[in-house]
């Protein structure tokens, strides 16, 4: 057995981290990519003052989110995800 094909458990560790690292970060984006898709669609509720949407800053709140979401997933690659 070669010296080469030995792994030291850090390496591993590493490497593991690494692809955990990965996969959340694209999940993260994918999440944020289809709640930008989705989050319009309570502007009309909001409009209307209808579904907890009575205080002031509660519209404000919900555009913000939205423009986080769509800052977030806006690299939001399928392909990334199944790989």
């Amino acid at each position: 057995m070669s010296s080469s094909s030995i792994r030291a458990p850090i390496q591993i560790g590493t490497s593991l981290s690494s692809a955990c690292w990965s996969r959340a970060v694209a999940s993260v984006r994918a999440v944020a990519f289809w709640a930008a898709i989705l989050l319009p669609i309570a502007y009309v509720p909001a409009a209307y003052g209808m579904m907890g949407f009575e205080q002031g800053w509660s519209p404000l709140a919900l555009i913000a989110l939205h423009i986080a979401c769509v800052v977030v997933g806006h690299n939001h690659n399928r392909s990334a995800i199944h790989a």
